[in-house]
C-alpha cells in the first residue's frame, strides 16, 4: 500500500480516485476500469460516494489542521515550538543545558529534580543516584539538605590512600 494523494478538495479527491479506477489499480463495488468508473461516476453525480465501496484503495478522512490547531495536538505543538526556536535555544534543549534559562528558573528546575530523586529513591539508592548520576560530592549532598552521611564513601583524595594500603602486602 502507498499514499497516492492528499487533498482538501473533494472534487480533486474524486478525480484522483477515478483515475485509479480507470487505471485498474482500484475497484469500485468490485469493478475496475470503465465498468467500475461508470459506477463511481454515477455515485459522484448522485452525491453518494461511499469510500467503503473501494477495493485496493482506502480513503482516510481527517480534519484539515491549520496552524492554530497545533495547540489542540500536543505532538504538533511540541514540533512547532521546537521548529521555531533559535539554534542556540534548540541546541541547549537538545544537549540538556539549562544555561539559556534564567538563574531563578534553573534553580526551580533543579530543586524539582532533586525533589523527584528524593521521592523515588531512598537511603543508599538515593546516595548512589546523587553521586553517580548527578556527580554530586558528599559536601554538596549535605548542603542540599539530604541526611545521607551514613552512606558517604571515601572521596577521591582519600581513595588513593586506600589503594596504597590495599597494595601494601604485595611483593614487588
Amino acid at each position: 500500500m502507498r499514499i497516492v494523494a492528499a487533498t482538501t478538495d473533494e472534487e480533486m479527491l474524486h478525480t484522483i480516485i477515478g483515475a485509479q479506477i480507470l487505471g485498474g489499480t482500484m475497484d469500485y463495488r468490485g469493478f475496475s476500469n470503465m465498468k467500475g468508473f461508470e459506477q463511481f461516476r454515477a455515485a459522484c453525480s448522485a452525491g453518494d460516494v461511499q469510500y467503503s465501496n473501494l477495493d485496493y484503495g482506502f480513503v482516510e478522512q481527517t480534519e484539515n489542521l491549520m496552524l492554530p490547531d497545533c495547540a489542540k495536538e500536543p505532538q504538533f505543538e511540541k514540533a512547532y515550538r521546537l521548529l521555531n526556536l533559535s539554534d542556540h535555544e534548540f541546541n541547549a534543549i537538545r544537549n540538556g543545558s539549562l544555561e539559556s534559562l534564567g538563574e531563578d528558573r534553573t534553580r526551580l528546575i533543579l530543586d524539582k529534580a532533586l525533589s523527584w530523586a528524593a521521592q523515588n529513591y531512598a537511603g543508599w539508592d538515593l546516595y548512589r543516584h546523587l553521586r553517580d548520576e548527578l556527580g554530586m560530592s558528599n559536601e554538596e549532598i549535605g548542603k542540599t539538605g539530604f541526611d545521607l552521611d551514613e552512606f558517604y564513601e571515601v572521596e577521591a583524595a582519600d581513595s588513593a590512600e586506600y589503594e596504597v594500603e590495599a597494595d601494601y602486602g604485595e611483593e614487588l
